[in-house]
């Protein structure tokens, strides 16, 4: 991900900025490619709209910033915004809006080459925003919020499957000098580095729980029988405007996010622990086209 979208702080760091700032770098890292406009511009736009929407109410969800009377009450409210500086907001965010709307709806069948290789499809950018913040308002130190901490960043940040999901200690988490986040995965040789998204709070997980399990810490059982599916159903019971939490489909969006950031198919699939990058197939069809703009900045060579 982006250091300009990670590194991203508004001028005043108003109070919502907390609130809103992770749904806002999901959003920005998962379309900066579909629009063409600068990083600075679209992080500009996008967290001046977010703050808006938790100022007057309006629900904690991208799609609900993004909505188009949302969208319109912002611009109203800049009063300090000139005509054309007006339209220039507006564009941008009418083109991540319809970036996030293909993301959201308009992913083709992932093709059915054989049962065998179907794959869970991958949550949105709105759907693991949400989930995010949903996770940041439970108690960290506890073990519903670690835990719910912990799938998210194994699942999402590192794409572990099951077993190493629940196998995964405090003692397999390295942090570099780089600040890099690196998971040694149970059961095997991978080391897997952490999307930067997820790194604090791995990080963090890890030294809480020393050398015991990063997910469900107190548990009695090594590999509990539908442990993660159970603990997923019932903590999420009565969280409303949250899509069923399945580690596969976090796995899936994990892996999507690298293709669509364009990682070398290889190194996705040494980290991922598939033996070809045949494997990856049935995840291309979740990948948007990147735009004209962008597909000349990385042929050119330039950032």
């Amino acid at each position: 991900m982006s250091g300009a979208i990670l590194g991203y702080r508004p001028s005043e760091e108003p109070s919502e900025w907390p609130l809103v700032a992770d749904g806002v770098r999901m959003v920005a890292a998962a379309t900066c490619d579909s629009v063409p406009y600068p990083v600075p511009k679209l992080m500009l736009a996008l967290s001046g709209l977010a703050m808006y929407a938790e100022r007057v109410g309006i629900a904690r969800d991208p799609l609900a910033w993004l909505a188009p009377e949302a969208m319109t009450r912002y611009l109203l409210a800049r009063t300090k915004l000139e005509g054309s500086s007006i339209q220039t907001y507006r564009s941008i965010l009418l083109r991540v809006r319809e970036a996030l709307l293909w993301l959201e709806y308009g992913q083709q069948p992932t093709p059915r080459m054989r049962a065998k290789r179907n794959r869970a499809a991958p949550y949105t950018p709105p759907e693991l925003a949400r989930y995010l913040m949903w996770a940041r308002t439970l108690p960290p130190t506890s073990a519903l919020g670690g835990s719910a901490l912990a799938l998210l960043a194994l699942g999402a940040g590192c794409g572990l499957a099951r077993r190493e999901v629940l196998a995964t200690r405090g003692t397999d988490i390295t942090v570099l000098p780089s600040e890099a986040v690196v998971v040694a995965v149970p059961g095997s040789d991978r080391l897997v580095v952490c999307r930067a998204m997820w790194e604090e709070d791995l990080a963090a997980r890890a030294r809480a729980a020393g050398d015991g399990y990063l997910f469900l810490p107190q548990r009695q059982v090594a590999d509990p029988k539908n442990g993660v599916s159970n603990w997923a159903k019932r903590t999420l019971r009565g969280s409303s405007g949250l899509p069923e939490l399945k580690l596969a489909r976090l796995r899936s969006t994990w892996i999507v996010e690298l293709l669509r950031q364009r990682v070398p198919e290889d190194v996705i699939a040494a980290a991922a622990g598939m033996t070809s990058t045949a494997a990856l197939a049935p995840y291309r069809a979740s990948v948007p086209p990147l735009t004209s703009a962008a597909t000349t900045r990385m042929l050119r060579g330039s950032t």
